[in-house]
């Protein structure tokens, strides 16, 4: 078995660790990196962590060292426990020699990849990273309770590129109080490994393991952070009452027990009768509710969800249910590793099934070049507006903006013929194009698709408003590209 060096970091002076003819000791990882060192294993050590400022310090050393190509998959253990710290490292010794074997199973898979393919490749880092810790490394969401995003994954955040780390431009020393405990649980880079995570799931590279946790996010804004209100149905206060019921027996009436009370005892004020005995002069039905600011009487409250980032009320039934996974490397991811590369398919359509935009303009110079020489083979293009989009998209959330487009571009791709190629050139910007149609038929496409503007219905003061209009390329001019003569269309919409 090959012997691999073990680096210690000092970062204080109460060390675990005695030294060791085996041990080489640096002051940082920057001292470290600067000897250009071979592959090994790294310990952390001389500091207890109780400190916040002890704890910022063993993350920037990790920040350094997990960015770096030298230890970006290389195992990294601390001395003692640290809170915070301890999700971030391999493990916690205080006797390294008892953690060699796994470390060096780690070192042994790190040999096979190219350092120069993970210089400028964070992706490929996270799966570099997953492929030395083994088949059963499982990359496990971290729950972090003061971070509006819930979970994310604090591995991958800190394999991300050095120009990606936002909080990388501040040290510690440049901050204080909240600001540096804020630095410390950079909730940037945590959302950067989310979307870091959600593509490698989307391209196959990482499977999902095992079902965490299940939270539910604000409509609008996407965070977790909720608080459940009960208000009063009727006008949607916050202040009411639990009250004990009383039911007449003599005359129906139901009102709260307080209502009831006079001299000592229960007379009801519809009609006078003396309540003595509960089962046979009346009963208490179920327990209901008074509202204190508009008077009115209910059995349950209704139940709503605001949120503590945006201030949106929304019913739960609204709230966005996000599923958090733990996920293993995937066949494809593994042999991405192994190979330094990352085969990613050619994407023809966009997430609405629409064709990429460049694919498009190929295919409108294409059939140009066709009607040059078959003169009958004609073609028209129809362009359409979407105005008011950032409007409504503030007013009503992301999630449920999502859903009014997706519903409008599946009505207008309802109206065109199946040869018909659709594709989108911004997001308020949206083109059709139409083989073997001549001009009046394409109008009369566009102004069905204008009448759509009477069929929304949404939940918003502002209104997403809809302009189509025909366009026809001339053939005879190939000076200017389909791309260009569509920016052009798109500024008469």
């Amino acid at each position: 078995m090959k012997e691999y060096k073990i680096y210690r970091i000092l970062l204080g002076e109460e060390t675990a660790h005695s030294s060791d003819d085996n041990i080489s000791d640096f002051q940082s990882a920057r001292e470290l990196l600067e000897i250009q060192p071979e592959p090994g294993i790294v310990l952390l050590d001389g500091l207890k962590g109780k400190k916040t400022s002890d704890r910022l310090k063993v993350f920037w050393e990790l920040v350094e060292l997990r960015e770096s190509v030298e230890f970006c998959c290389a195992p990294i253990y601390l001395s003692r426990t640290m809170q915070q710290i301890d999700i971030l490292v391999d493990g916690i010794t205080g006797n390294i020699e008892e953690r060699l074997p796994e470390a060096i199973s780690i070192l042994e898979k790190s040999v096979r990849i190219s350092r120069d393919k993970l210089q400028d490749n964070h992706n490929l880092r996270m799966l570099a990273f997953m492929y030395v810790r083994g088949e059963e490394y499982s990359l496990s969401p971290v729950c972090s309770p003061f971070s509006q995003w819930i979970y994310s994954y604090p591995h991958m955040a800190l394999l991300l590129d050095s120009s990606t780390k936002a909080s990388k431009i501040l040290r510690p020393e440049d901050l204080s109080g909240l600001e540096r405990l804020r630095s410390f649980r950079f909730d940037t880079e945590m959302i950067m490994a989310l979307r870091a995570v959600s593509f490698l799931e989307d391209h196959g590279y990482i499977a999902q393991d095992a079902l965490v946790d299940r939270v539910r996010k604000c409509p609008k804004c996407n965070t977790g952070h909720l608080n459940y209100v009960d208000i009063c149905p009727n006008c949607g206060s916050i202040d009411f009452n639990k009250k004990l019921m009383i039911h007449c027996f003599t005359c129906g009436h139901v009102a709260p027990d307080s209502d009831f009370r006079k001299n000592m005892s229960f007379v009801c004020p519809k009609c006078n009768t003396v309540l003595r005995h509960l089962g046979s002069d009346y009963d208490h039905p179920l327990e209901s509710h008074e509202c204190n600011n508009c008077g009115s009487k209910f059995i349950e409250p209704d139940v709503k969800a605001d949120c503590l980032f945006c201030k949106t009320r929304s019913v739960p039934s609204d709230l966005t249910v996000v599923n958090i996974y733990s996920y293993k490397l995937s066949e494809k991811g593994s042999a991405a590793v192994r190979t330094g590369t990352m085969q990613m398919e050619v994407q023809l359509f966009d997430g609405r099934n629409n064709l990429k935009f460049n694919y498009f303009c190929s295919i409108v110079e294409w059939m140009r070049e066709y009607r040059k020489r078959y003169s009958d083979e004609i073609f028209t293009m129809i362009g359409i507006k979407f105005s008011n989009l950032y409007e409504v998209e503030t007013s009503v959330g992301e999630e449920l903006y999502n859903k009014i487009m997706d519903e409008i571009i599946f009505r207008i791709r309802s109206m065109v013929r199946t040869t018909d190629i659709t594709t989108s050139s911004a997001p308020d910007t949206f083109w059709i194009l139409l083989p073997r149609t001549i001009f009046d038929n394409s109008k009369i496409l566009a102004e069905r698709i204008e009448q759509l503007n009477n069929m929304l219905e949404m939940k918003s003061e502002n209104k997403i408003e809809i302009t189509a209009k025909c366009f026809q390329i001339p053939t005879d001019e190939s000076d200017m590209s389909a791309e260009k003569y569509l920016e052009l269309f798109a500024e008469q919409l």
